[in-house]
């Protein structure tokens, strides 16, 4: 009830899909601060090609589908993406909320509400405190975070480049430069196919660990959104805590048959992407998938067909004034290393008792639907604390939900039982999802039954199809929630659409039953 003055920290598209939830309450006054002269957050500078991952139907604001009269293409490039973004900004109006080129240095505690300190950029650290009743962290998952590199000795006597994946704007910065791309993440294998395209005269990509490829078409043919983004892909994932027990018998009943399609799906990636060994993942693709996962073009496969990728499974033990010694291999002469290694988060801009009691843990903050800190009342982070395979759908319903609990539409439970869902999912979690220091935020393919959970609290039926067998088969989109944005769902009209969709899912039953019965043999 005491909330009138929220500050929404970010212009990315969660902090921008919130201004606009926010928007539709009445006696809210909204203030964005953005440290850039942009909106967009990551899409409006990123490393050389970065682009979607995902078809852009699979990138939406659930408020907002792309405009019509523009050609968009299948897979946007960023500044693509960028331009949608901005177009949101305008559609709805944010644009006259936000302080651009703002940094807010830090947030400090009163009885109710927060001091926040921001001051124009290049200010040095004074600023002005300025009083909110809430404020919402939506700098997305490494907004504000440092670019990690890893540390090795000789770094001083290296003669050639040394940046981060961030910093490796345009591919002709390795013209005609031997470099090293160390990482085995999406951002380093894009990375080293963009310095081999820049001109590079050789290029090695250097990882400790090798991660599953996903391809855009499974069997070159299905696309794999009907495996990852659909109700029947998520059964097949190691089974959710919040699950009836007749749900958790019938998971335990077919987990064999969970983990035989599972090592088709293996065997089946591992052709399309002519694996070789050095670059084969030790680990389960059912569980790997959940370290970021990474889908990918077959260009990497080519350039390393090709022989002008090279790849090397090995770490860096040391610089050289010519290059990079390893720790078992030879030494790699090179000009320029780029590191495709991630970002390290902090929370400095709190005060250390806030920070103590946000209990964050050695694998990240673990928050009540992964938004709320249930000991500090007054804050939420969207889209900073939970990474899914559709990030921008999963930031618009954390807005949508956000919204609803402070427009007062959403009760939520008692401290005692928020914090026993936190430590259910945390508990779960630590079971069998690798370790890393994000562990907390991951959802990813677990994405629709967060989003089922979500949607739900606002009073919204989860399932969101219009017949049984769309439920199950059909992916989830941001078309299927449009009504709760108050948007008409003119596709689910479309006979053609469900025609289409239809035909999709019968051939993929087609395709993957003789192969799941040939191996039961």
């Amino acid at each position: 009830v005491h909330v009138k003055k929220v500050a929404v920290i970010g212009a990315g598209v969660a902090g921008l899909q919130l201004a606009e939830r926010l928007g539709k309450k009445s006696g809210l006054e909204v203030t964005i601060f953005e440290k850039t002269n942009k909106v967009g957050g990551v899409w409006s500078a990123n490393y050389a090609d970065f682009g979607l991952q995902v078809p852009k139907e699979l990138y939406e604001f659930p408020a907002f589908p792309y405009p019509e009269g523009k050609s968009w293409d299948k897979f946007p490039k960023g500044a693509q993406v960028q331009e949608y973004i901005e177009a949101f900004a305008e559609h709805a109006g944010l644009r006259q909320l936000i302080r651009f080129d703002t940094s807010v240095l830090s947030l400090q505690k009163r009885e109710r509400g927060w001091l926040v300190t921001h001051a124009p950029n290049g200010q040095g650290t004074e600023g002005v405190q300025e009083p909110f009743d809430f404020v919402v962290v939506a700098t997305g998952m490494y907004g504000g975070a440092s670019p990690h590199i890893p540390s090795a000795p000789g770094k001083e006597e290296f003669e050639g480049a040394l940046l981060h994946s961030f910093h490796f704007r345009e591919r002709e910065q390795a013209r005609g430069k031997r470099v090293v791309v160390v990482g085995g993440g999406k951002s380093a294998v894009d990375c080293a196919v963009a310095a081999v395209k820049g001109g590079a005269e050789e290029v090695t990509l250097l990882f400790r660990a090798a991660h599953w490829p996903v391809p855009r078409y499974i069997l070159n043919l299905i696309p794999f959104k009907f495996a990852t983004y659909s109700r029947f892909g998520h059964a097949l994932l190691p089974t959710h805590h919040d699950v009836s027990s007749l749900v958790w018998w019938l998971h335990a009943l077919f987990t064999p048959l969970k983990w035989l399609v599972w090592r088709l799906v293996e065997i089946i990636f591992r052709l399309q992407f002519q694996i070789p060994k050095e670059m084969l993942p030790r680990s389960r693709i059912e569980i790997d998938v959940f370290t970021g996962g990474q889908i990918l073009t077959y260009e990497a496969r080519d350039l390393i067909n090709a022989g002008k990728l090279k790849i090397c499974r090995d770490a860096i033990a040391r610089y050289t004034p010519a290059g990079v010694a390893l720790k078992q291999g030879a030494p790699i002469s090179c000009d320029m290393v780029v590191y495709g290694t991630g970002f390290t988060k902090t929370y400095n801009y709190l005060e250390p008792c806030v920070r103590d009691a946000l209990q964050l843990q050695r694998d990240g903050l673990y928050l009540y639907r992964s938004v709320l800190p249930v000991g500090v009342p007054d804050i939420a982070f969207l889209g900073a604390e939970v990474s899914t395979f559709n990030n921008i759908l999963t930031h618009g319903l954390q807005a949508a939900w956000l919204s609803s609990v402070l427009g007062g539409e959403v009760k939520l439970p008692s401290a005692s039982e928020m914090q026993r869902s936190v430590e259910q999912e945390m508990h779960w979690k630590r079971t069998w999802m690798p370790s890393t220091s994000a562990r907390a935020a991951i959802q990813q393919l677990h994405m629709p039954k967060y989003h089922d959970k979500l949607v739900e609290d606002m009073g919204f039926g989860a399932c969101r199809k219009s017949n049984p067998l769309f439920e199950v088969f059909v992916p989830y989109t941001a078309r299927d929630y449009r009504p709760i944005f108050g948007l008409a769902d003119t596709t689910k009209s479309s006979n053609w659409m469900r025609l289409k969709e239809t035909l999709a899912v019968i051939l993929a039953l087609l395709l993957f039953s003789p192969l799941m019965f040939s191996g039961r043999k």
